[in-house]
């Protein structure tokens, strides 16, 4: 017998919001020291510095977001709580990684710039925590 026989696993989609999430914050840290060391004309993008920093700051307080969430989600509404972790993830891709092409490499989807994808991600994580709330007001703590 074990020493914790009672031991909740995460289902997948939790669990695969944690391993997103820790590697998430790993590149995070990658990003920013790149956003930090970088030279000034290596930044494609007119404030790249700036625009870097901003996306590394919103990856990496999500990716800590995410790894709560996803670790407390036996303690909130099961469905509400698996759709924030997969609305988070995916507002975390849509923001950040446009934000940091932009400044990179200033990057374009034809005419139109990359970073036009950005406010959709944003708009993504926002929902995520409402729904990370409506989550805690459905289950009792």
């Amino acid at each position: 017998m074990s020493a914790n026989p009672v031991r909740a696993s995460l289902p997948d989609l939790l669990r695969g919001s944690f391993i997103f999430a820790a590697l998430s914050a790993a590149s995070g840290v990658m990003l920013g020291a790149l956003s930090a060391h970088l030279p000034d004309r290596l930044f494609a993008a007119p404030g790249g510095r700036a625009m870097l920093h901003s996306a590394v700051e919103i990856q990496m307080w999500h990716a800590l977001g995410l790894c709560v969430l996803s670790l407390n989600a036996a303690r909130l509404s099961p469905k509400l709580i698996r759709l924030a972790c997969l609305c988070m993830a995916v507002g975390m891709v849509l923001f950040c990684v446009p934000v940091t092409l932009l400044a990179l490499f200033n990057l374009k989807l034809g005419p139109m710039s990359i970073g036009r994808i950005a406010p959709y991600g944003g708009t993504m994580l926002m929902i995520a925590w409402c729904l990370a709330a409506a989550s805690a007001l459905r289950r009792p703590f």
